[in-house]
């Protein structure tokens, strides 16, 4: 109901008067992009996981690559409906939507164009497997395409300057960050230790053990690097409420661990790694800092320290792991170096001040 009504606030008769700037955005615009972005994410999610494991045909129409067009089909239409109706009330053409929507709009038509090329590359070379799949150039298209029409949420927030807080002001900005960290993490999913996290409980006999070590410990610190990133960004631009850090390190940790699904499901157990992380962070937050550059610095170190010190645990308490002690913990600290390196790119006197606590 509430989505009917703030599309019918867009339409109506068309008008001869010019409207200066962009039309106003309303909450229920905000959830539709929103839920658009989610519907072609899931896709993009299943289709990489049926890559994976070999569900995949050599044929471009499979119900995966379905499910995520289908999904952007949708979103050029919810685009291409609204950007008409507020041309007929009066808006220019190129600010006919809300307010950084257009370029999620331009994000959709190039995700056409990218589709197009992708089912010409498929034509010509073959249909990718394995890290072809995640590096290909007609997939990369896609994916910075995906990211203009995903962010759009988060792009709008900041536009506005970050207004609202709580959890029904934030969610559309966090999911919509989660997103954009999400494609940057599937199309680096072999170096991410979520994904790849049974190549840490035994070592290919006819492997390169020096090669291993050196993939092992980049598994790691990428991931560290995205994750992290992305959360201070995030705590840079708004007041994060309570549970969003856990919302984010999860969610992301989780989506990665189930695109090799058959592969991890027996560690299924780390995953208490990020969600420990993330209630830590969340705390930190919630504490009113003494120190707010100390803090910031404490927080940043400790996300992905926890996260990779707990998952070498909790692998070490199960099924063990075929690094030396000294590697194991020695990464986890290079792990919270890369997170300390990161807060030092942030001052903390420009950090959004956080909700006061009655």
């Amino acid at each position: 109901m509430a989505v009917r009504e703030g599309l019918a606030e867009a339409s109506g008769p068309a008008v001869t008067s010019r409207r200066e700037g962009n039309p106003e955005l309303t909450p229920a615009f905000t959830w539709a992009a929103l839920a658009l972005g989610v519907w072609v994410l899931l896709g993009a999610v299943v289709d990489i996981h049926a890559h994976n494991h070999g569900q995949v045909d050599e044929t471009f129409f499979t119900p995966f690559h379905l499910l995520m067009y289908s999904g952007v089909a949708a979103t050029g239409l919810f685009y291409v409906v609204m950007q008409y109706r507020y041309v007929g009330r009066g808006h220019r053409l190129l600010q006919a939507l809300p307010r950084a929507y257009l370029l999620s709009f331009a994000g959709v038509l190039l995700f056409g164009v990218g589709g197009v090329f992708d089912l010409v590359w498929h034509e010509l070379f073959g249909f990718e497997a394995g890290i072809d799949a995640l590096v290909s150039p007609s997939h990369l298209l896609l994916v910075l395409s995906g990211l203009l029409f995903m962010s759009g949420p988060l792009r709008s927030f900041l536009a506005q300057g970050a207004p609202g807080q709580g959890w029904v002001a934030l969610f559309p900005a966090l999911t919509a960050a989660l997103m954009a960290l999400t494609l940057a993490t599937l199309f680096t999913g072999f170096n991410n230790v979520w994904s790849q996290v049974d190549r840490y409980v035994a070592l290919d006999p006819d492997s390169d053990r020096k090669l291993a070590e050196a993939y092992t410990v980049a598994t790691v610190l990428i991931p560290a690097a995205l994750m992290t990133g992305t959360t201070l960004f995030l705590r840079r631009r708004m007041p994060l409420p309570f549970g969003a850090v856990t919302y984010l390190l999860f969610t992301s940790a989780l989506i990665m661990f189930y695109i090799r699904l058959e592969d991890t499901a027996p560690h299924a157990p780390v995953l208490l790694a990020p969600l420990l992380a993330g209630l830590v962070g969340d705390w930190l937050l919630a504490r009113p800092p003494a120190s707010p550059p100390l803090t910031l610095r404490l927080f940043a170190f400790a996300l992905p320290f926890i996260m990779t010190f707990g998952l070498f645990v909790i692998l070490q308490l199960g099924a063990g792991i075929w690094w030396s002690t000294h590697m194991w913990v020695g990464v986890s600290f290079m792990a919270g170096a890369v997170g300390l390196g990161l807060a030092g790119l942030v001052k903390a006197e420009d950090i959004a001040p956080m909700p006061s606590r009655a």
